[in-house]
């Protein structure tokens, strides 16, 4: 066997490999866009109560409940489109590693194919040497 045959399924190996770093690389970044988006809530809510511990308005408190959920829904969509966003490009480079998989095993097969017609010229080129020894030795 031709050392390009044997390189295939370490081709496939190395693209398996590179989905499963891709994906694993892209978790990261989700998990690390809801700890930042949960510490910078977090501090909002330790804000909130140290204000509400010193007395106020119930109706002042209220409203300002009400414009930090209003904040924290414009946030949760900029983080909903990122993970949107995210997942989209994660199944195109699916996609991508899937084509170029089968892309893979395609120049596999014709290298295979290639070797079998090399061999099977090789071997005609064998027999068609030995009549010209066998005539040449005839004369």
């Amino acid at each position: 066997m031709s050392p390009i045959t044997t390189r295939s399924p370490e081709f496939e190996i190395d693209m398996k490999t590179k989905q499963i770093f891709f994906n694993a690389a892209t978790v990261c970044m989700v998990a690390v866009a809801v700890m930042m988006t949960q510490a910078m809530f977090n501090g909002s809510v330790n804000a909130e109560q140290r204000n509400d511990g010193a007395g106020g308005d119930l109706r002042q408190r209220v409203a300002d409940l009400e414009d930090r959920q209003d904040e924290n829904d414009v946030e949760f969509v900029l983080v909903d489109r990122t993970l949107a966003d995210l997942n989209a490009r994660i199944n195109a480079n699916d996609a991508d590693i899937r084509a170029q998989a089968r892309s893979g095993r395609a120049v596999s097969e014709s290298i295979g194919r290639l070797e079998k017609r090399a061999k099977t010229l090789e071997a005609q080129q064998r027999s068609l040497a030995e009549m010209v020894k066998r005539m040449s030795l005839r004369q």
